[in-house]
């Protein structure tokens, strides 16, 4: 009773939702009372007021949409430290090919080292730009001065022989 009776409304919809959820993939429906508080406390949001849906649903939206900005550092995250989760799922999900449920997981483990970071006294690093690179090179390159030289000493050879 105390689990239930401390639980705020939004908490108890988004719980009731996630039971929804359960019960439409194929689990039992009513769960029961062991099943209810570990979908309670999955669904709980953190010291950031996210939770793993939260921070999947911001993966997605941030690849679908982040064709329309420079940089990711330029999307308009709902929390900073989202920048630095979905960068790097982004990053591990593509150099280890993570499947969806595999993603989720990932998703779920980087929110909570965020969260002991926190806790642990830490804080979120700012979102900040990279540093832009040299608009045009100065100079000509090393390949272009062996050509330059190459075709120096062809010219020479020529006139020489």
């Amino acid at each position: 009773m105390a689990q239930i009776g401390s639980m705020t409304d939004t908490h108890l919809a988004e719980v009731c939702k996630c039971c929804v959820d359960r019960c439409g993939a194929g689990n039992t429906w009513p769960p029961d009372l062991a099943e209810f508080i570990s979908i309670a406390t999955a669904c709980k949001p953190n010291v950031f007021g996210l939770n793993v849906a939260d921070v999947t649903a911001e993966y997605n939206r941030w690849k679908s949409e982040c064709w329309r900005y420079n940089s990711s550092e330029q999307f308009p995250w709902k929390h900073p430290v989202l920048y630095h989760i979905c960068v790097e799922m982004r990053r591990e999900g593509v150099e280890r090919r993570l499947t969806q449920a595999e993603m989720d997981k990932l998703a779920a483990f980087k929110l909570s080292w965020w969260e002991d970071q926190i806790a642990a006294g830490r804080q979120i690093p700012p979102v900040r730009r990279q540093i832009a690179g040299p608009a045009k090179a100065s100079g000509p390159t090393p390949a272009q001065l062996l050509m330059d030289e190459y075709k120096r000493r062809k010219t020479q050879q020529k006139g020489g022989v």
